[in-house]
């Protein structure tokens, strides 16, 4: 990991662009001045990006576009761990973590490559954020945090100090986390849940207190 608000990019590439989200890391490129180099669709099927004309299909990668770092805008872990794979094999590199100029991020938390924290986002000192990890819109993530690589925050979440968050896992918007609990690898903490105990590995919970109601939905693509 480095640390964040350190290495500045001049261009990126958005590496599969089928989903909605999209267009919030396009938007947080043009506040920074980040400029797209191109944005890559992965499968068939509709893209979301406000700006078409950067849009391209993936057969139609050349060499010099893999000299740009990429990200993938998926906020579902699975489906971002497997582009990740797709557009490491196809010979891209990944970008350092894309911070929104109006989020703040503690300058002693340390950032993973191709993490993204959305704009209005707060993160607190002393933290560890894995790689791929993605904060949303107006989230707090509190001191001594530690989200392990493809953890995904929704929006409007508040993470108290001093938790865990294992790989993969989703906590969706607006739920509360509160301090020194740990959540598992592969859960999924549902909306406006509040977390007042720790959560098993691949456990869906819900409610307030949270309770565990299944299982984590089988992993994608």
């Amino acid at each position: 990991m480095t640390e964040a608000k350190v290495v500045t990019l001049r261009s990126i590439v958005l590496y599969a662009v089928g989903s909605p989200f999209a267009a919030e890391v396009e938007e947080t490129c043009r506040r920074l001045g980040v400029t797209i180099a191109a944005a890559v669709k992965n499968i068939a099927g509709d893209h979301f990006l406000l700006d078409a004309s950067v849009v391209r299909e993936a057969a139609d990668i050349g060499t010099s576009l893999l000299q740009t770092p990429c990200i993938v805008p998926l906020f579902t872990p699975a489906n971002r761990e497997y582009a990740v794979r797709e557009a490491m094999a196809r010979g891209f590199t990944i970008a350092p973590a894309l911070i929104d100029p109006t989020a703040i991020v503690a300058s002693s938390t340390a950032m993973g490559a191709g993490g993204y924290v959305n704009a209005g986002a707060v993160i607190g000192a002393a933290g560890r954020i894995g790689a791929h990890v993605f904060v949303n819109r107006s989230s707090s993530v509190g001191h001594h945090a530690e989200l392990d690589d493809l953890v995904s925050i929704g929006p409007g979440v508040s993470i108290a100090g001093l938790v865990r968050v294992g790989r993969g896992a989703l906590i969706g918007a607006g739920a509360t986390v509160l301090p020194k609990i740990e959540i598992g690898a592969e859960c999924i903490v549902s909306a406006g849940a509040v977390v007042t105990r720790n959560v098993p590995d691949r456990s869906t919970v819900a409610g307030n207190p949270a309770k565990i109601v299944g299982k984590a939905l089988p992993r994608g693509r």
